[in-house]
Formats: structure tokens, C-alpha cells, sequence
């Protein structure tokens, strides 16, 4: 599989903050679904370890496992989270090198192809009786114009490579060959100045190297947009005016 957003250490730095900023949401959510203890856990595409951490803190797992495709991130996160293991896995690809009572995931299966049935296949790797807990974009909805541009280009780039922003929709009304233990959406509000600092990296170093955006919005525009994210994020608006809701899906192996 291929990250849209690339895996050098901007993106890793994106990464770490978009964990800052969800992993609270995430880790009540967790702490929601699994109520039995769990003696092996997956985070699918673990990225740096970020998600890795937040979901043995979570779960008071004793074996949490990350997996990715990139080296680059696992080695970045064997070498900040030591507790954990890191495997190399392409996780489109199963089966799995290992198997679990709990597998997790955030913000993956945009990048990814036939959503449905790969979520499916995820479940066949869990232990019997087993969770699958999923977030997932459903919606990124802003009045502020730049923002809006951001998400419009973003959304198009992404699907180029086959994947879809808004991946959690896919999962609403899927077929699941498992048991549905939730599956809702929930909106979080995200602050202006909060939301820029993820979008900024991507318009100085992504969009500059993919020839779908450079083929699509010219130079000129290109700077104008990452200018006044960048005066945003600078500003430190903490006015909330662009609202993320995820899809979470909790399936369980039967």
C-alpha cells in the first residue's frame, strides 16, 4: 500500500499531531467498547507508534503489536515506543504475521481499495470472539474558504491513487461477515488554528511532488492557499470552525 501523504518526517510530524489532538477521543472510545481484558492486540498501520501507544494505554494490553508497510515510520516507532513490537506488513495483504483479541484502526482505510472487503478479511485474524475497532473519516465540513479548497484538492488526490477521503461512509450500510457491535458516527469540532497545523506541511511538501495537484492547481494558487493556512495555524485561532466526524465501527468474530 501507498501513503497519499507521503512517510518522510513531515508527514511523521503531521501524524504526531493529529494523535495529539484525536488520541483523547480515541482512547474513551476504546475504553468504551472493551470492557474484558485482552491478552493481544493489533494497530493497523501504526504509522510512528502513536496510535500504538494510545491503544495499550487503552487497554492495559501486555502484547500490543503496530503494523506497517513503512520502514521508515516502524523504525521511528521501535525506536520511541520499546515496549511494543513493530512488524513490517502490507495490510491490505492477509493473513497477518500475527493474530489477535483486539485489532484497531484510524484513519487507514481512506488510503486503501475495496474498504468493505478488506475490513472483512480483518476480521478472520482475530482470535474467536475477538473486536475489530474502526475510525474512519465520514464528513469534514467548514465554512472557511481555504480550508474548504484544502479538503476539495485533498479529497481528488487521494481518489487518483484509488482510495476515498471519506471512507467511514463506505462503512455505514456495508455487509459485514461479523457481528455489529456499534457503528455510528460522532463530530468533533476542531479548532481553526489546530486543523491548519495538519493541512500547512502537506502544501510545502506534498503537493509540491504530486503531479495530479501541480497538473490541477498552478503555482501561483498553490502559494496563495498554503499562505493563509499558514497565517492561520500562526494566528493560533482557537475559534472552532471546521468539524471532523468519524465513523466508528466495533465488530466483533463469532
Amino acid at each position: 500500500m501507498r501513503y497519499t501523504l507521503g512517510t518522510d518526517q513531515t508527514a511523521a510530524k503531521r501524524l504526531e499531531q493529529l494523535a495529539s489532538f484525536f488520541n483523547p477521543f480515541s482512547r474513551q472510545f476504546i475504553q468504551q467498547q472493551v470492557t474484558a481484558p485482552v491478552t493481544s492486540a493489533l494497530d493497523l498501520g501504526c504509522g510512528p507508534g502513536f496510535t500504538t501507544a494510545m491503544l495499550a494505554e487503552a487497554t492495559g494490553c501486555p502484547n500490543i503489536y503496530g503494523l506497517d508497510s513503512s520502514a521508515r515510520f516502524l523504525k521511528a516507532a521501535a525506536s520511541r515506543f520499546t515496549r511494543y513490537r513493530f512488524l513490517k506488513h502490507d495490510v491490505s495483504r492477509t493473513p497477518f504475521p500475527v493474530r489477535g483479541d483486539l485489532i484497531y484502526t484510524r484513519f487507514l482505510l481512506t488510503h486503501l481499495k475495496h474498504q468493505a472487503a478488506l475490513v472483512n478479511q480483518w476480521v478472520q485474524q482475530l482470535n474467536v470472539d475477538g473486536m475489530l475497532l474502526i475510525e474512519e473519516t465520514d464528513a469534514i465540513e467548514t465554512e472557511n474558504e481555504v480550508f474548504k479548497k484544502y479538503v476539495q484538492v485533498t479529497e481528488g488526490l487521494i481518489a487518483s491513487q484509488g482510495g476515498f477521503l471519506y471512507a467511514g461512509r463506505l462503512l455505514a450500510d456495508a455487509h459485514y461477515d461479523a457481528e455489529v457491535d456499534y457503528n455510528r458516527p460522532v463530530s468533533i469540532p476542531v479548532p481553526n488554528s489546530i486543523c491548519a497545523s495538519w493541512y500547512y506541511p502537506n502544501t510545502v511538501s506534498v503537493w509540491k511532488r504530486e503531479a495530479y495537484i501541480r497538473e490541477r492547481v498552478s503555482e501561483k494558487e498553490r502559494r496563495k492557499i498554503a499562505e493563509e493556512i499558514r497565517e492561520i495555524e500562526e494566528s493560533g485561532d482557537r475559534r472552532k470552525g471546521i468539524i471532523w466526524t468519524l465513523r466508528r465501527v466495533v465488530l466483533r468474530r463469532v
